[in-house]
């Protein structure tokens, strides 16, 4: 059933990016802080300037694994999700989604300067469109209120981390929280909803054919 391999797709892709920013992470020198680095410092080169210290980033390919992996799944997994569009709001979804996922391979072949900005801006803004979309385009969730409402709710909150992250970087100071936490919620908004999504899908499938 395509669905069904849509939803795995989504749960590879979200399992996957996080294990592979984890090891990279965990062999970033000096210490790597998930609340106060970027993500992308993760896939520098070694030698680069981070925060005023000289990185060791040994293991940067497996952050741009990550992000190809994250960008190239979670739009195929889309596509097997929606079908062939025959709708506006189908087809709307798939490019919302499709953004993600050239803003992912962007970010993952060009790890840093104006370009990098402008395809995690693509693939942060675009991942959080599609979530707010996505309960709407998906077959069997469209209609139902409680994902619907989980979905915005999602969405909202990567968009106003996206923002505030943007107000730290344009004030040059944190406020509230450190920019690696505002950055994260904007991303990890898109792979906590397609989890629950995938997840939801698998188990529905699997209660009706049982």
């Amino acid at each position: 059933m395509a669905s069904a391999r849509g939803a795995a797709l989504w749960i590879v892709a979200a399992v996957g990016y996080l294990a592979l920013e984890a090891v990279a992470a965990a062999s970033f020198s000096p210490s790597y802080s998930y609340a106060r680095n970027y993500i992308s410092d993760l896939g520098v080169p070694s030698g680069s300037l981070v925060r005023g210290q000289v990185v060791d980033s040994s293991r940067a390919d497996l952050m741009h694994a990550a992000f190809y992996l994250q960008g190239a799944l979670f739009f195929l997994g889309g596509l097997l999700l929606t079908g062939i569009p025959d709708n506006r709001r189908a087809r709307i979804f798939l490019g919302t989604v499709g953004a993600n996922a050239v803003g992912n391979i962007v970010i993952g072949t060009v790890p840093t300067g104006k370009v990098h900005v402008a395809g995690a801006l693509l693939a942060i803004v675009g991942g959080n469109a599609a979530v707010l979309l996505g309960s709407e385009a998906i077959g069997v969730l469209a209609g139902r209120q409680w994902y619907r409402g989980v979905s915005k709710c999602i969405a909202a909150l990567g968009l106003s981390c996206l923002i505030m992250l943007m107000v730290n970087s344009a004030t040059t100071k944190t406020n509230l929280l450190p920019d690696g936490i505002w950055e994260r919620g904007s991303v990890y908004s898109i792979i906590a909803w397609q989890l629950l999504t995938a997840i939801w899908l698998l188990t529905f499938w699997r209660h009706r054919l049982g």
